[in-house]
């Protein structure tokens, strides 16, 4: 670009206009709209940076809750498997005593010194033949009344023809 005269720095040779001007107001306009564009693309770019982080960090702190929640139900489930253990070891530490401490012997002098028991004589044994005595009790079931009916006019008619 060349100057006439420092009075027309704003103008060219041969032109009336304001190519300065000119062109730096195109240039802004063109530097506005691609700040705006940048500007929202930026935003853009950001929003879906933020709702990825966010994603990604939820998602983290879900796996972390269900891994804390599975590790403590795995301690309880050991917990009650160290019980159970523990149970056992007891009842079968209680049945040893039992079997020792069940020496018929001791049983037998121990009633007949402290309780004062004897040995029944002959004549005080009485003996019962189960295998004869073979009844059995019916219960009368709820029944309608038609029901009844019914089992009574069988009954009857059985009783008849017998």
């Amino acid at each position: 670009m060349a100057l006439k005269h420092q009075s027309y720095n704003f103008y060219e040779y041969g032109s009336a206009a304001r190519k300065r001007e000119y062109e730096y107001v195109e240039e802004t306009k063109k530097e506005e709209k691609n700040t705006k564009l940048y500007n929202k693309v930026s935003a853009k770019k950001r929003t879906s940076t933020i709702f990825t982080i966010l994603c990604v960090f939820s998602m983290t702190m879900i796996i972390v809750y269900r891994f804390g929640v599975i590790n403590e139900k795995n301690l309880y489930v050991q917990e009650l498997k160290d019980n159970i253990v523990t149970t056992e070891s007891a009842i079968a530490t209680a049945k040893i005593n039992v079997e020792q401490n069940t020496d018929l012997n001791k049983i037998e002098t121990y009633a007949k010194q402290q309780l004062g028991m004897q040995k029944p004589d002959k004549n005080q044994i009485i003996y019962i033949d189960s295998s004869d005595t073979n009844t059995s009790v019916k219960l009368q079931e709820n029944k309608s009344f038609f029901s009844n009916l019914i089992d009574n006019i069988k009954n009857g008619i059985n009783k008849y023809f017998n």
